[in-house]
């Protein structure tokens, strides 16, 4: 009996994407956002138990390395693929109770675009053959399969060779219309700045970085969408302006006149989102969409990011919205409470106004939103 796939196939069949073990605990699984306590007659098993099993699911190679790191002490990052064939991405620390394991469940194939509601503007912005798209949101909003949904439908819609870059590879793609080369740091190479440096040798047309971690990760992510690649990627910033100030903070002050001028040039759009309690279960996703036109570009260039959030508020007949907005939407169409809207605004003070002006909304459902002065 493998227990560990006994449990995952019981969250994945409770719709959860998470599952945690805690050594002298019960499981708990992640349920529309919600931790819960998993009540299962079968005993959770040992967390040595589940480490090995989670060990043996991996590939010689894999598993050689991950024992090693798990050996001398550190937290281990891995993935593996589990009975039903969903892949698992795994972290395995240790804490004052022993061990801990959290597991995130991704499906097998990636979701398409209008199943997680991108914006369809997203598939204007995929057309383009270099650039830079980035995938912004905290942790747990989504960008991963976001992410994967707009390289599945590239892999649909026209002939490359799509290289990412992972750690670890979450979603393994089937190869349609591209050649897909999928890299995993600290399997296949040793950090996301050495497989960008090397990946012109490997003939690209479209690059997938996991996660922007380092100044040199980004240096060399801007570098590739100004030399002919469309280069996608994720950070964990909430909206457009907080993305592009992080982004150009990162690299020294004699540095950041060029920076502003290579992502002025270079940067195609922000993809920012979040997830949220839908009123009748489940999850939504909640977007907002920045697209580099010329007024934004002059904001970059000018170091007047304050000044991209009015930039895209006025052009909504581009595709372009705020979060607010989208967050307005669900609340209207009955889909999110107010109080689920305003906990992930980023502005809430303007949300809050176009709550209690809008005339599909009663004030019976806005009692508990403080009116804004």
């Amino acid at each position: 009996m493998n227990e560990l796939n006994t449990f995952l196939e019981v969250a994945i069949r409770r719709g959860a994407t998470d599952l945690h073990f805690h050594d002298e605990s019960s499981p708990y699984l992640r349920v529309e956002n919600e931790i819960v306590k998993l009540d299962f007659p079968i005993p959770s098993p040992s967390s040595e138990l589940l480490v090995s099993q989670i060990f043996d699911s991996m590939h010689e190679r894999e598993r050689t390395r991950v024992e090693k790191i798990f050996e001398s002490g550190n937290d281990v990052d891995c993935a593996f693929t589990c009975a039903s064939g969903a892949r698992i991405r795994a972290n395995i620390y240790r804490f004052n109770k022993g061990l801990g394991i959290s597991l995130r469940i991704i499906p097998g194939v990636p979701l398409s675009i209008e199943k997680i509601g991108i914006p369809p503007v997203s598939l204007e912005l995929i057309k383009n053959k270099s650039g830079l798209i980035l995938i912004t949101g905290a942790n747990g909003s989504g960008k991963s399969t976001t992410l994967a949904a707009l390289i599945d439908r590239i892999n649909e819609s026209r002939n490359g060779h799509i290289l990412t870059i992972e750690d670890p590879i979450e979603y393994v793609f089937s190869e349609k219309k591209c050649m897909i080369s999928q890299r995993e740091v600290g399997v296949h190479v040793p950090n996301f700045y050495s497989a960008l440096r090397s990946s012109v040798r490997e003939n690209p047309d479209v690059i997938m970085i996991g996660e922007m971690r380092d100044l040199e990760t980004s240096r060399t992510a801007l570098q590739l969408a100004e030399t002919g690649h469309l280069v996608l990627a994720s950070l964990h910033t909430r909206n457009a302006p907080l993305t592009i100030d992080r982004l150009i903070s990162q690299f020294p002050g004699d540095e950041q006149s060029q920076i502003r001028n290579m992502l002025a040039d270079n940067l195609i759009g922000i993809i920012s989102q979040t997830l949220l309690a839908r009123i009748d279960g489940g999850l939504v996703a909640a977007f907002e969409v920045m697209i580099n036109n010329p007024a934004i570009r002059n904001n970059i260039r000018e170091q007047q990011s304050s000044q991209i959030q009015n930039v895209m508020q006025t052009s909504y007949k581009y595709g372009m919205t705020v979060m607010e907005k989208s967050l307005l939407n669900l609340v209207e169409k009955r889909i999110v409470t107010p109080e689920e809207a305003m906990s992930k605004a980023v502005n809430r003070n303007r949300l809050a106004e176009d709550l209690f002006k809008s005339p599909y909304i009663s004030s019976r459902a806005l009692a508990n939103i403080r009116r804004p002065e």
